[in-house]
């Protein structure tokens, strides 16, 4: 099935939020489409954390989201995916100053320190889901233990970013994503290649909401990692 006629680019969906509140919200998504794909793609994921929730309550959380057009990421939620990384006995992560610092310790007591500035994303329509970042110090973008570190954070803001497909992800489906070198002091990651992104592509309605929330960029905030939104129009 190909992508409806909702990704046409006329009616913001903010703006019809504004005119019409959440049911007028509800009924221009329910024409497109979009509200029920949105729903079925992640319906074997998300029953549990849906069971009682209204279409109403749904919207309203998804709107706030998208009104601030930005989801955060908090040091302890970062802190916490970098020690789900294999082979990591302890771990801090802070955002300060434009940049997350990684204090990590391994088993077997090696310890790194390192800095990750985010560098750029890369978000195309039915393909990349690309995020950048730079190493500090350089050199160390070329160990396999900081970009593993690197595919651990990448899970945490997939899961973020597109928690209705996802659902509740387990902790083993949030690790494991490629990461690659991005010229000498770089290293880039695709959120597709997260497990739990991975097993949800190509699988009908799916693919479509994976599409529909774009990442503009990424930010450090004292305190948290912030993914700045682009917000999705409607035809209307």
């Amino acid at each position: 099935m190909g992508p409806p006629q909702a990704l046409a680019t006329r009616r913001p969906l903010i703006q019809t939020f504004r005119d019409g509140g959440v049911r007028g919200l509800l009924a221009s998504v329910s024409r497109s489409g979009v509200f029920r794909s949105f729903v079925r793609a992640g319906a074997d994921g998300v029953r549990a954390r849906l069971r009682g929730t209204t279409p109403v309550a749904l919207a309203r959380r998804m709107l706030r989201e998208l009104q601030a057009q930005r989801v955060v990421l908090t040091e302890t939620q970062l802190t916490a995916a970098v020690v789900r990384t294999p082979g990591v006995e302890a771990a801090s992560v802070t955002a300060r100053r434009g940049a997350l610092q990684v204090d990590v310790t391994y088993d077997g007591g090696e310890a790194l320190a390192f800095a990750l500035t985010p560098d750029g994303a890369r978000f195309a329509p039915r393909g990349a889901k690309e995020v950048l970042f730079r190493v500090t110090p350089g050199a160390l973008s070329t160990q396999s233990k900081v970009r593993n570190t690197v595919g651990s954070l990448a899970g945490a803001m997939a899961n973020a970013l597109w928690a209705v497909v996802l659902g509740a992800a387990t902790p083993q489906r949030l690790v494991g994503a490629i990461v690659d070198r991005d010229g000498s002091e770089g290293v880039r990651v695709d959120l597709r290649s997260v497990p739990a992104v991975r097993a949800r592509l190509g699988r009908g309605p799916a693919a479509m909401v994976l599409d529909l929330l774009e990442l503009e960029r990424v930010l450090i905030e004292d305190g948290q990692l912030v993914l700045k939104l682009k917000l999705p129009s409607f035809a209307g």
